[in-house]
């Protein structure tokens, strides 16, 4: 038997015919903002791959010169060190490197007892220092100690309360609790300064230095180990 051949009329009335019309149709109407629509979408992942590029050579750069300032500080070439620290923070802020850079720059006005510039970068470290918990401590300890040489205990004690609980147990943490001790002694806080030295006997009774230390300054205060 003769296959039946579609009229025109019927043609139109099939829906799968009539879908593809249209879509032609629609596509047709809008041909320039579909292109348009593409272009877009590639200028998007063109400036995605680009932003990407960037950053990793932005950071290679940060890189380099910060490995060059370590270099320079182990070697005694503060001035030069310096130099380069700076850089990182003016220029390369944004980078991981570049907020490492506050602090090791804290540290070396630190070394020349600049305690203004010390304070000064110590504080924006620690505004940018995330995920880096042994230097994050020491940057707590290092505006500690510049707050207290500027008679601000109450302020240092904070800091070198986040000091402590920032180290986690390394052991830079017996000279934080020191500090501490010290600190909340100066302020009066004898049961503060007996809980920190009570934690210092107990987690690091081999740094008998710091016992020792810390007993004194208590004492200094009136403050025992024992209350009287």
């Amino acid at each position: 038997m003769a296959e039946k051949k579609l009229t025109r009329h019927e043609l139109k009335e099939d829906p799968l015919v009539t879908g593809a019309f249209r879509a032609r149709e629609v596509l047709a109407q809008n041909r320039e903002k579909f292109l348009w629509g593409l272009a877009a979408a590639a200028l998007v992942i063109l400036a995605g791959i680009w932003f990407l590029n960037n950053r990793r050579e932005k950071n290679a750069a940060a890189e380099t010169i910060l490995t060059r300032a370590n270099l320079e500080l182990q070697t005694g070439q503060l001035p030069l060190a310096m130099q380069d620290l700076r850089i990182l923070v003016e220029k390369h802020s944004g980078t991981p490197a570049g907020k490492e850079a506050y602090y090791y720059l804290a540290n070396a006005y630190f070394q020349t007892a600049d305690y203004e510039q010390a304070e000064h970068y110590y504080g924006e470290f620690l505004k940018r220092s995330g995920n880096l918990p042994v230097i994050t401590a020491s940057a707590h300890a290092g505006l500690a100690v510049c707050l207290e040489l500027k008679g601000k205990n109450k302020e240092a004690a904070t800091h070198f309360d986040r000091a402590v609980e920032a180290a986690r147990g390394n052991s830079q943490t017996p000279d934080y609790l020191v500090g501490a001790i010290r600190t909340h002694a100066a302020l009066g806080d004898s049961a503060r300064a007996r809980e920190y030295f009570a934690r210092l006997k107990k987690d690091f009774s081999l740094y008998r230095e710091q016992i020792n230390q810390s007993l004194l300054f208590m004492g200094m205060h009136g403050i025992y180990e024992q209350p009287q």
